[in-house]
Formats: structure tokens, C-alpha cells, sequence
């Protein structure tokens, strides 16, 4: 079975997934080459995102009820990626709010809120899938007793 036919088997959950495992990929590398680039950059952010990966990963394309858990955890460790992106950019938004550069970092707001909002989009899509089952429903045959 080929990984088109694994995700495309699986209910709308793997396919969240799926996007999930995509949207941390791109907030990995745009976090890290535009934080790196402003000397704010958080390995710990990256950790996480790696984490979550990996959960959504075996989410997808493991076959065991131990996969439900995982879904979770991949909601845990976004959360824990968006609140050390935050708290790691506190003064970016110190100077952005206040209209100074005390810090260094006032014009470079950009990519932190680009960030954020593409990782809020994967917490809700992970959340909602915590809530989905992870396999299609098989079709129940009803038979009539007696016949």
C-alpha cells in the first residue's frame, strides 16, 4: 500500500494530519531562516515542531490504538512550540507595540505573526481531529432474524 492510498483511507482525521505534518515542515524552515536572521531564533520551537511530526507521522500511518494517543501528544507539543515562540519574541513585540527599537527587533514582526497564525491553523486542525475517528466506517450488513 502506497502512502496515497494510506492517507486517502483514512477518515477526514489522517487527512488532517497529513496537512499538519506539511504546515510544520514550512513553519520550521520559516521560522528558522527568519529568526536566525534576526538573532531570536529558539531551537526549542523546532523540537517541538519535529515532535509533532513525528506524532502526526505515526498517526497516519500506523494501524494501532496506541496512534490515538499520539494525536494528542502532536497537540501538546504545538501548543508548547507556539508559547516558546511567543515568549521567545516577547521583545519584538515590545518594540512593535511601543513604536521604538529598544531591542533591536521592532521591524521584524512579520514572520512572528505569520508563524503563529499558521500554527494556530495546526493546533484547531489537530484538536478537531482528536475528535474524529482515524479509519472510514465499514458498512454493517443487517439481516432479518428468521430468514
Amino acid at each position: 500500500m502506497n502512502i496515497k492510498d494510506k492517507i486517502l483511507g483514512k477518515r477526514i482525521s489522517g487527512i488532517f494530519n497529513a496537512v499538519n505534518i506539511l504546515l510544520c515542515l514550512f513553519c520550521i524552515i520559516y521560522y528558522s531562516i527568519n529568526a536566525n536572521s534576526v538573532k531570536e531564533f529558539n531551537s526549542a520551537v523546532d523540537l517541538y515542531l519535529v515532535l509533532s511530526i513525528v506524532c502526526c507521522g505515526i498517526y497516519v500511518f500506523a494501524d494501532h490504538v496506541f496512534a490515538d494517543i499520539l494525536n494528542l501528544l502532536a497537540v501538546v507539543f504545538i501548543t508548547l512550540s507556539i508559547g516558546k515562540m511567543i515568549v521567545g519574541s516577547i521583545n519584538t513585540f515590545a518594540d512593535a507595540l511601543n513604536g521604538i527599537s529598544m531591542f533591536g527587533s521592532s521591524g521584524v514582526i512579520g514572520y512572528i505573526i505569520v508563524t503563529a497564525v499558521v500554527m494556530v491553523i495546526m493546533l484547531v486542525l489537530e484538536i478537531v481531529s482528536c475528535f474524529m475517528s482515524r479509519d472510514k466506517k465499514v458498512g454493517i450488513k443487517v439481516v432479518a432474524a428468521g430468514k
